[in-house]
């Protein structure tokens, strides 16, 4: 997933403010999609979430009810429109990718 946004020129996307995660989030349900992974993981650290990116803490996450839950090692983060999710990182599925103006 992060080679093909690295292809365009970007990175699997990170939410660094609460603004930036309600934006995704109302775009999201307004288009009525998701799923989507995102570049954030807790694969060196269970419970430590960072960025693929940058390898830096994940500045803010809007977890949906009773999450993250780790259910069966789940490591990376999804988006959906009512917040985050983690899951399984091997999981085939749709991501959103990040290219910087």
């Amino acid at each position: 997933m992060n080679d093909r946004c690295k292809q365009l020129g970007g990175y699997l996307l990170q939410t660094d403010t609460p603004m930036e995660s309600y934006f995704i989030r109302k775009l999201l349900m307004r288009l009525g999609h998701g799923p989507f992974f995102t570049g954030i993981n807790d694969v060196a650290s269970e419970g430590r979430f960072y960025t693929y990116n940058d390898k830096k803490p994940a500045r803010y996450i809007t977890w949906r009810w009773f999450q993250p839950d780790n259910w069966w090692n789940e490591d990376c983060v999804e988006i959906w429109r009512t917040g985050f999710n983690d899951r399984h990182c091997g999981t085939r599925g749709r991501y959103i990718c990040e290219v910087p103006s």
